[in-house]
């Protein structure tokens, strides 16, 4: 909350992510390996912005 942030959800409850629905205009996305971002890019709000924390699972083989 220090640095304005509102809300936070984790991204495999799909319930709670159903219920963010183009809410965010900022997504961090923090975790780090291989993962689908559909559930991150639907969370957002139009215009809304994706932040790819970690790029290392991007470099795995």
């Amino acid at each position: 909350r220090a640095l304005g942030l509102d809300d936070a959800v984790v991204s495999t409850d799909e319930k709670a992510m159903a219920r963010q629905r183009g809410r965010f205009d900022l997504f961090l996305d923090a975790i780090g390996a291989r993962h689908s971002v559909e559930p991150c890019m639907t969370a957002l709000a139009m215009d809304g912005t994706l932040c790819p924390i970690d790029m290392a699972a991007a470099r795995q083989p």
